[in-house]
């Protein structure tokens, strides 16, 4: 039987995908009982990741472009009970994104970087085991930077809200809505999201913009299709300017998943990146540089991480 915690994939959480914050497993949590289960423990509680995306070429100038990826997510706290049926799950996440242009002309508008993101994602869900019905919000203040100078440009919030429907112990539906940089080039975006198991070895899970369908080949191997969102926003020091840095890429692979011990796993992938594209706009959405920057061509990317699916 499927466990109620996947339930969190179909609330307002789901719409956090977007900012690529949100990393489920693909596979029920076990072990949770009616007193202490939380649909909260259906993300990892702890990851460490890295990632390379590597030979996106630009469509409108020459040149090519390579992006490395460092991550590391944990709760800080095991999930807290506010009143009744509302649940808050405070975590933290360190993101560093190294960006590095070849081949391109002099006078090329962006130049390598270093790019770090310290965020404090904040969920609060209401949900009861008696009701089909789950509600959730999510917070994430964020500092997002080059480090090479930090004012209120640098400080970003996304917010969401929404909820989702258990139909049946194998399928879920749900959906919410996220409103990214509430405090700068603000954008509202929709994220729908269902799970569906029709095995007990075999899942499928949309959420936003990623799609995951798992097999469980025995209980310490499992293998799954992923197509996740990738990238950031960062605001950069550009010849003593604030400038917006937004960097989208979405990557498309096979995942081989090994149990490591207990609820410990490692994670290692491979696969294509479309949908690549990089911006360079002022702190309020206007767009730079527009005749040489924007679309990339597909590349391909490595993905490895270690990770503790529950509690």
């Amino acid at each position: 039987m499927i466990q109620r915690p996947a339930l969190l994939a179909l609330a307002a959480l789901c719409t956090a995908a977007h900012a690529g914050t949100l990393t489920t497993t693909s596979a029920p949590v076990t072990g949770a009982t009616a007193e202490n289960e939380s649909p909260l423990l259906f993300l990892d509680t702890f990851r460490v990741s890295a990632y390379g995306n590597f030979g996106m070429e630009f469509d409108r100038s020459q040149g090519e472009l390579d992006a490395w990826q460092a991550e590391m997510q944990t709760f800080l706290s095991k999930p807290i009970t506010i009143a009744g049926d509302l649940v808050l799950l405070p975590t933290f996440r360190y993101e560093g994104t190294f960006l590095r242009y070849d081949g391109t002309l002099p006078g090329f508008p962006v130049k390598d970087e270093d790019l770090h993101s310290l965020e404090l994602p904040l969920w609060l869900l209401n949900y009861s085991p008696q009701s089909p019905w789950i509600y959730g919000a999510w917070i994430k203040p964020a500092l997002s930077t080059d480090f090479d100078h930090i004012d209120s440009d640098d400080i970003f919030l996304d917010v969401a809200v929404g909820g989702g429907y258990k139909f049946s112990d194998k399928f879920y539906l749900g959906g919410g809505v996220a409103l990214f940089d509430a405090f700068g080039d603000e954008s509202l975006v929709p994220g729908p999201a269902f799970f569906w198991a029709p095995r007990e070895d075999i899942r499928l899970q949309l959420l936003g913009p990623s799609f995951t369908a798992a097999w469980d080949m025995s209980e310490d191997w499992r293998l799954s299709f992923d197509v996740r969102s990738a990238g950031g926003v960062w605001n950069i020091d550009d010849n003593n300017q604030s400038r917006t840095l937004d960097f989208t890429s979405y990557r498309a692979g096979l995942h081989i998943h090994r149990r490591i011990q207990d609820t410990w796993w490692v994670e290692g992938g491979a696969g294509i990146t479309f949908g690549n594209e990089i911006e360079l706009k002022t702190p309020d959405g206007l767009g730079l540089n527009e005749a040489v920057l924007g679309d990339l061509d597909e590349g391909v990317f490595g993905y490895l991480a270690v990770k503790k699916e529950v509690w």
